[in-house]
C-alpha cells in the first residue's frame, strides 16, 4: 500500500482517483477463474523477468491481461518468492492459484510410466503389466520376486513378495528399473500398513504373513466393502471348527496354467496345496494383493452366524449369507437355476 501512495503523490486528482480505483479492483481480479480448454504447460526460468512471464501466461490464456498481472505481483504479491521451474495447470484456474502454485514450488514432469495395481492382482499379473510396460522381464521380475535380500529388507517371512505389492497408481518421472518398481510397491505397502496392525493380529493369533493371507482370500471373494468382514466372519468360524475353507479362488490360485474353468481334476488335487477344499486352515501364502480394508476385516468379523455364502441371482456382484447347510444349499440351487435360463 505504502508503495501505491507514492506512486500517487504528485498526480492530478482525477488521475489519482482513477488509479486507486485500479488498486483497490486488483485483489478481486486476481481470484477471478478462468476456464482452460486443455491443460497448459508453463517454463518460469531464473532471471526471467516479471513483465516477460506475465506475457508468457497471456500468451498462455492463463491470464486476460499481462499488464494487471504485473502491477498486481508488484502492489500485492513478491516476485522474488517465485520458484523457477515447469508447472502444470489444468481445469479453472485463477491468476492467485497460479501463483500459490508458483510459490509454492510444486513443479511439474511428464511422467515415463504410470500402471495401475488392482486390488487382487497377482504376482503373476503384476509381471505382465510391468513386462507390457517395458520394466524388466519375466525372468527378471520373477527372480527379484524371490529375492532373499529384497524379502530381508522388507522383513517378508514368505517365499516372494506376493501379497505385499500394494494396488494403486504408480507413475514414475524417469523409467524405473524392476527393482525399483517392486520397492515402490513395497514402501506404499508398509507406509499404508495401519499402525499396531500386527499386535492387533497377534492378539488373534495370527502373524502379519498370516494376516496378509487371511486379507487376500477376502480380497479375492468379494469386491464389495460390505461384504468384506461377513467373508471374514465364514472364515474365521470355519478356521475355528476345523473345517475346509472351501475358497475356490485359492484353489485357482494353485492350478497351473489354469484355462478358467474348475474340473473334477482340481478339486480332487492335493498336491494343490491351495486346494482348500481338501486342505484345512489358510493356503501357504497370499493369492494376490491386498487393500488395508480387507486386512482390516480380517481383524473385524461380523458376528452374525454365518458360515457360507454363495454369488446371489441378482447379476450383481452381491453374495448370499447363511448360517446353515439347508439354507446354504437352497441359495446354491437357486444360482444354479438362474445360470441355466437362457
Amino acid at each position: 500500500m505504502k508503495r501505491f501512495l507514492l506512486l500517487l503523490f504528485g498526480l492530478g486528482l482525477g488521475f489519482a482517483a482513477g488509479a486507486f480505483w485500479f488498486y483497490q479492483s486488483l485483489p478481486a481480479w486476481s481470484e477471478a477463474a478462468r476456464e482452460l480448454e486443455q491443460p497448459v504447460v508453463i517454463k518460469l526460468d531464473r532471471g526471467t523477468r516479471l513483465s516477460e512471464f506475465a506475457r508468457t501466461l497471456e500468451q498462455e490464456q492463463l491470464i486476460d491481461h499481462a499488464p494487471r498481472f504485473r502491477y498486481w505481483i508488484k502492489f500485492y504479491r513478491d516476485y522474488g518468492r517465485f520458484q523457477a521451474g515447469q508447472y502444470r495447470f489444468e481445469g479453472s484456474v485463477s491468476p492467485k492459484q497460479i501463483v500459490a502454485t508458483i510459490e509454492s514450488g510444486k513443479t511439474w514432469q511428464p511422467l515415463e510410466l504410470q500402471y495401475v495395481v488392482p486390488e487382487g492382482f497377482t504376482l503373476k499379473q503384476i509381471i505382465d503389466r510391468l513386462v507390457a510396460h517395458k520394466v524388466g522381464t519375466k525372468t527378471e521380475l520373477g527372480a527379484l520376486a524371490k529375492d532373499p535380500e529384497l524379502l530381508r529388507k522388507y522383513n517378508i517371512k514368505a517365499e516372494n513378495v506376493e501379497g505385499y505389492l500394494f494396488p494403486a497408481t504408480y507413475s514414475f518421472v524417469k523409467m524405473p528399473t524392476p527393482r525399483q518398481a517392486f520397492e515402490k510397491m513395497l514402501d506404499t505397502f508398509f507406509v499404508q500398513l495401519p499402525p499396531g496392525i500386527e499386535d492387533e493380529l497377534a492378539a488373534r493369533k495370527l502373524s502379519l504373513h498370516q494376516g496378509v493371507i487371511f486379507a487376500s482370500l477376502i480380497e479375492r471373494e468379494t469386491q464389495l466393502d460390505e461384504e468384506r468382514e461377513m467373508v471374514s466372519e465364514v472364515i474365521w468360524n470355519r478356521l475355528k471348527d476345523g473345517e475346509p475353507l472351501g475358497i475356490d479362488a485359492a484353489l485357482i490360485y494353485g492350478i497351473v496354467d489354469y484355462q478358467g474353468d474348475i474340473k473334477t481334476v482340481h478339486l480332487k488335487d492335493g498336491k494343490n496345496l491351495y486346494n482348500t477344499r481338501i486342505h484345512k486352515g489358510l493356503p501357504p501364502g497370499p493369492i494376490g494383493a491386498i487393500s488395508m480394508t480387507s486386512l482390516r476385516a480380517v481383524l473385524n468379523p461380523t458376528r452374525l452366524g454365518y458360515r457360507f455364502y454363495v454369488l446371489g441371482t441378482d447379476g450383481t456382484r452381491q453374495h448370499r449369507f447363511s448360517k446353515t447347510m439347508e439354507e446354504h444349499t437352497v441359495y446354491v440351487k437357486q444360482l444354479i437355476q438362474a445360470s441355466q435360463k437362457p
